[in-house]
């Protein structure tokens, strides 16, 4: 016996040596945040620290030399996000950024120092010191060649490139590979949206990395920015998706046509993998007839092998146009038996009187999730920011069909035709289940009824 304890002490030290240095794996599936005042840090920041740990993984391997981080978002103001993608840069990894016009955080700011400053190139070679680089790589120091050049002063307080270096660097040749600057990473602000009108948004969340830890061709999709409001005033989900090439792929060329500010067409850019139906938007001049979310509704039908058809709705932005034309599809459901079950964070109030007609007819479950935890001032401090389905029942000729449809798009009038958006639907039982989980936590922590006045879900205490 005295043998045996004495050989694992010799042995467990090698034993421990032997676990690989970079055994990490994203969790594959859906994850979700718990917002203010319910949840603790970590639970407010769940599905952002999940995001960033997976950028901490990305790294040059003898399968994947030059790594990639692709993102896409609407609002950017978190420091250890900022952080994370300047240590990636460093560790050799081609970080590219796509941010709304609008974004102007420190911590955006500290970004696009390191990813911007060697992006300017004096193409004139005219002598013209400013229009030169003024850091290597990463922000690091430039070659003595180069003068040795780099920024002054503290670097995550202030911008290196000026605006007229910004205008330059993103106007840099946008040929078969974005290879800006010499670590090919960079940010672009879009003017407007990067693939719709000049009035719209870049609304998009995608993370997408070709190698994290152990895991190859990671795409993440969430209803969360990578942003202080995203953890703490809204529900939000993520949804991660691995070693899927395909989904990795189609993401590099959107990010690609998103970079070069590529207008979209009328034709709907979708890509099934397995399980995943993967949609980018905008969709130029689509309406009723072809909206994407409504064609799936039509497939619906309320007898299925589960018994009636299962609807669990959660949506952020109800109104307009294009969401009376979803609520009359969805309330068409109720009545021919489906069980519809609806969780919204703002709707407009006309439609909000019809839907409350339906609760109280017996036709539809509704909850407001809107929650004033402060001062009760009829300033929304929290509600859910989702904007996903879960349905079980019939889709199609498929009687047992059961999954989650998700994404960024608001249902509002202009959401899918503007700006720029990413749908996922899912065909996964497992993925339903959490779902309605989640959906039924959230329930807990609504409202039958609120009380203020309608507040305008763009005032500066909600998230987007």
């Amino acid at each position: 016996m005295r043998r045996t304890v004495l050989l694992l002490a010799v042995l467990l030290p090698f034993t421990l040596l032997a676990v690989p240095a970079n055994s990490y794996e994203p969790t594959g599936g859906a994850s979700y945040n718990v917002p203010e005042p319910w949840g603790t840090d970590a639970e407010n920041t769940s599905v952002i620290r999940r995001v960033e740990e997976a950028f901490r993984h990305v790294r040059p391997t003898p399968k994947d030399p030059r790594p990639v981080i692709l993102v896409t978002g609407y609002l950017f103001d978190r420091k250890k996000s900022a952080d994370a993608l300047i240590a990636a840069c460093r560790r050799g990894v081609s970080v590219r950024v796509i941010v709304d016009r609008d974004v102007a955080s420190r911590p955006f700011r500290k970004l696009v120092t390191y990813l911007n400053a060697d992006n300017v190139r004096d193409r004139d070679n005219n002598g013209i010191a400013d229009n030169d680089p003024k850091a290597g790589r990463c922000n690091r120091p430039l070659s003595q060649e180069h003068g040795g050049l780099r920024t002054k002063g503290d670097a995550s307080e202030l911008p290196v490139m000026t605006s007229r270096q910004v205008t330059r660097s993103l106007a840099e040749d946008y040929g078969a590979d974005v290879t800006w600057g010499r670590d090919r990473s960079y940010i672009l602000k879009c003017s407007g949206s990067c693939r719709g009108g000049a009035e719209a948004n870049m609304h998009s969340k995608i993370y997408a990395m070709s190698n994290s830890g152990t895991a190859r061709f990671v795409v993440m999709t969430s209803s969360s920015n990578l942003n202080a409001g995203g953890a703490n005033l809204g529900w939000n989900d993520l949804v991660v998706m691995k070693n899927r090439p395909k989904t990795f792929d189609f993401m590099v060329k959107i990010h690609r046509l998103m970079t070069r500010q590529k207008r979209a067409g009328r034709q709907l850019v979708e890509l099934v993998d397995g399980p995943y139906t993967t949609r980018i938007f905008p969709m130029i001049g689509v309406g009723k007839d072809r909206d994407p979310l409504m064609v799936d509704l039509r497939k619906v039908r309320c007898s299925s092998a589960f018994g009636p058809t299962q609807l669990y709705i959660q949506q952020f932005w109800w109104n307009g146009h294009r969401g009376n034309y979803i609520w009359d599809k969805i309330r068409s459901l109720a009545l021919n038996g489906c069980k519809v079950h609806i969780i919204f964070g703002a709707v407009d109030s006309g439609l909000l009187s019809r839907m409350k007609a339906a609760r109280a007819s017996g036709l539809i479950e509704l909850w407001d999730s809107r929650w004033d935890s402060s001062d009760l001032d009829g300033c929304v401090n929290t509600r859910t920011h989702m904007k996903n389905v879960a349905i079980k029942g019939t889709y199609g000729k498929n009687r047992k069909y059961a999954g989650v449809w998700t994404g960024t798009a608001n249902w509002a009038t202009g959401s899918l035709t503007k700006g720029d958006e990413n749908t996922l639907n899912v065909r996964s039982l497992k993925l339903y289940k959490q779902y309605v989980a989640r959906w039924k936590v959230v329930k807990n922590h609504s409202n039958l009824n609120w009380t203020h006045d309608q507040p305008d879900p763009w005032i500066p205490c909600n998230e987007d």
